[in-house]
C-alpha cells in the first residue's frame, strides 16, 4: 500500500468574500425567457389586429381598443426596456450588495412581455 506523495497544500482563502459567484442569474434567465416571449408577443400582437377587423378601426368599443392600445405601446417597448434592463442586470457590479437590484431590473425586463400577456387576457374576456 503506498501512500499519497503529494504535498499538502492549504486551501486558498476566498480572495474577494463580497463577490457574488451567482451574478449572472438573473440576467441570463431574463434573456432566455425574454427571446422566448418574444415570439409569443409577436404572434399575439400580430394576429391581435384581427379582432377590428369585425367594427373596422373606428367603430370598435372600448373593450377592444383597450387592451389593443396598451399591447401595441407594450410591444413597441420591448425593444427598448428589455435589452436596456438585461444589459444593466449584467454590467453591475457583481457585489453581494447589488443582487437585489439586478433581480429587479431583471424582472422589468420581463414586463413588456407580461403586459402582453395581460391586454391579451383583457381581451379575450372583455372584448366579445
Amino acid at each position: 500500500m503506498t501512500t499519497d506523495q503529494r504535498p499538502w497544500v492549504p486551501a486558498l482563502p476566498d480572495l474577494d468574500p463580497e463577490r457574488d459567484g451567482n451574478a449572472c442569474v438573473p440576467g441570463a434567465l431574463a434573456a432566455g425567457i425574454a427571446v422566448v416571449a418574444h415570439f409569443f408577443c409577436v404572434l399575439v400582437v400580430g394576429f391581435s389586429t384581427m379582432a377590428t377587423d369585425s367594427c373596422g378601426p373606428d367603430d370598435c368599443a372600448l373593450a377592444v381598443t383597450g387592451p389593443l392600445t396598451v399591447m401595441y405601446g407594450a410591444y413597441y417597448a420591448t425593444y427598448v426596456l428589455t435589452p436596456l434592463a438585461v444589459i444593466a442586470s449584467l454590467v453591475l457590479p457583481w457585489r453581494r450588495r447589488w443582487r437585489r437590484t439586478r433581480t429587479r431590473l431583471a424582472v422589468l425586463a420581463l414586463l413588456p412581455q407580461a403586459v402582453i400577456a395581460g391586454s391579451l387576457l383583457a381581451l379575450l374576456a372583455f372584448g366579445a
